[in-house]
């Protein structure tokens, strides 16, 4: 026999169940709904297809924040995107500035700090990224409209940059066709020129010529004779040859014990002692031996000479120079 279903029982359970379900929601609700954020505005010049409320907004990859509001800017061209900051998130990030007891928390804005339009992957979903940019590349877009105090610059995305990019070349493609037609142009005409004056055949006349004058100058090398082109040459060192061993004989004889220099030392170094032992012959004997001295000195003087200049008495006394 069956127990009878206890009805009450199942519904006041299923109560509870579904108020303790409420009562979590409530509880995590709240809490989210109490989380302090900062609002900042950004204006985008270019499509922000894929970006969607509740985006995230990150900061060099780490969340910061999601989007809040995307509309059009009063001038209809630019788009204004709206997006909530964390205080906490800030904070930690040291992206908050200092506020006075009572003010609401600000971000800090350097003047670098940029709002760019990135995609996930491939899937054509879309983020707001905040990173740090060239001031000086990437100057602050020129609005026709006041800005709110809370307001980060944009600079162009990715897929905006490669859009611009292949536009601008193709922008420039009927400028580089009139180019490369002015090119092939000048190329026609000279090509035209070189055949109206018919340069190849000129350049294969010019080449036959010069190997004409090439045999011919090499037969004249090798008709000249090595041996009688040289007798002279042979004939003069020869020449040159004998004179020096001629004057190698008479320096020796000049230099020897018995050569002209040692028989004039002696000659004088006699002299000398006699014009010493003199001096009782009288005023004319002396004078006499004062003179022979004199010679005696003057062949000195030769013979030094030609110990220093043995070829002098070959070449002759040098001629001196006028001043």
């Amino acid at each position: 026999m069956s127990t009878p279903t206890n009805h009450w029982k199942l519904g006041l359970f299923m109560t509870v169940g579904i108020a303790a379900i409420i009562g979590t929601i409530i509880f995590f609700g709240g809490r989210s709904l109490k989380k302090e954020t900062v609002p900042y505005k950004t204006y985008f010049d270019e499509s922000v297809q894929g970006l969607e409320i509740g985006s995230p907004v990150k900061f060099r990859g780490v969340s910061i924040g999601n989007v809040s509001d995307i509309s059009l800017a009063g001038n209809k061209r630019h788009v204004e995107v709206t997006y909530e900051l964390g205080v906490k998130v800030l904070n930690s990030l040291g992206l908050a500035a200092e506020k006075a007891p009572g003010a609401k928390t600000r971000l800090v804005v350097p003047k670098d700090l940029r709002v760019q339009l990135a995609s996930a992957g491939i899937t054509g979903v879309k983020f707001i990224q905040l990173d740090f940019f060239e001031e000086k590349s990437n100057p602050p877009l020129e609005l026709p409209f006041e800005v709110p105090e809370n307001y980060i610059p944009a600079v162009a995305s990715m897929m905006k940059n490669l859009e611009d990019s292949v536009v601008s070349a193709v922008d420039q493609f009927p400028e580089l066709a009139n180019q490369l037609l002015l090119v092939f142009t000048r190329v026609s005409t000279i090509l035209t020129g070189i055949e109206d004056i018919q340069l190849p055949q000129k350049l294969a006349e010019t080449l036959t010529l010069i190997n004409a004058v090439l045999n011919q100058v090499n037969n004249a090398i090798v008709a000249i004779d090595p041996k009688g082109l040289s007798t002279e040459a042979q004939t003069t060192l020869k020449t040159v040859n004998t004179a020096v061993i001629g004057l190698n004989q008479v320096l020796a004889k000049v230099n020897s014990d018995r050569g002209l220099v040692a028989s004039v030392q002696r000659t004088s170094d006699a002299l000398g002692s006699m014009a010493t032992n003199a001096n009782h012959v009288g005023p004319a004997m002396e004078d006499a031996l004062r003179d022979v001295q004199g010679a005696a000195q003057s062949v000195q003087r030769l013979a030094d000479a030609l110990e220093l200049d043995p070829d002098m008495l070959i070449k002759g006394r040098a001629r001196r120079v006028a001043k």
